[in-house]
């Protein structure tokens, strides 16, 4: 993945920009836009932005990306749910969304800069593993992780009823609720790593603490970087 051509140009044009990485079901969403409301932050969802990174996905530049996107468009809900949640193994739809994930975050720096600059941006997703994000950043300090423990993330997946939708189509919706947490679980384990490796911030979710807390340490962590609260800019 060729994100060091992109180094020079996001390292001094994106000075105005925090992060918050993690896998899912960790309470990303809910932190920046706690954040984002105190302090007048523009937000932007990683998540949010699928749909419009694969239509403007090149298959030079964004090859699995491009193949989603391709199943997509060809393969009616039933088919495309059953290749993405039962036709591999965990470890293979980690390694798989996570090349996709990898490609995508050359948009979301192309997102950035089409907003506006007045008003500093907190960013939040999925995507932002430490080593795919960290050459982008003019200053460590601009991100920080949060990873769910275990028991909360299968909790959170099940509070947030997402594999509904697979129950109501897939013939084996068990094993591909199975499936979706241990790809998930994966992902944590990559983000605790991929952190630890490299001394970097990483707030562990267990749900000791609510929203409004874990909130309070990213906060905490972000200070000096973070305008006034509720600063008209």
């Amino acid at each position: 993945m060729m994100i060091a051509a992109f180094v020079d140009k996001e390292t001094t044009a994106l000075p105005h920009v925090l992060w918050i990485g993690g896998p899912p079901d960790c309470g990303k969403t809910t932190v920046a836009d706690l954040l984002g409301s105190t302090y007048q932050l523009q937000v932007y969802h990683f998540d949010r932005y699928e749909m419009d990174h694969i239509r403007r996905a090149d298959p030079e530049r964004h090859p699995a990306l491009f193949a989603l996107g391709t199943k997509l468009a060809d393969l009616d809900e039933k088919a495309f749910l059953e290749w993405l949640w039962l036709s591999c193994t965990p470890a293979e739809m980690a390694a798989s969304g996570k090349s996709v994930w990898l490609e995508r975050l050359h948009m979301v720096i192309e997102d950035l800069h089409a907003m506006s600059a007045d008003r500093p941006i907190i960013a939040e997703g999925p995507g932002f593993f430490p080593e795919a994000l960290l050459p982008l950043l003019p200053d460590p300090q601009r991100a920080i992780w949060m990873v769910p423990s275990e028991p909360f993330k299968r909790a959170s997946h099940h509070r947030r009823l997402k594999g509904q939708r697979r129950a109501e189509v897939l013939d084996d919706p068990e094993l591909a609720q199975r499936n979706h947490i241990e790809r998930d679980l994966l992902w944590a384990e990559q983000y605790r790593q991929s952190a630890k490796e490299r001394g970097l911030p990483l707030i562990e979710v267990d749900g000791s603490k609510g929203p409004e807390e874990v909130a309070a340490e990213v906060e905490a962590y972000f200070k000096i970087l973070l305008p006034p609260p509720n600063q008209q800019l």
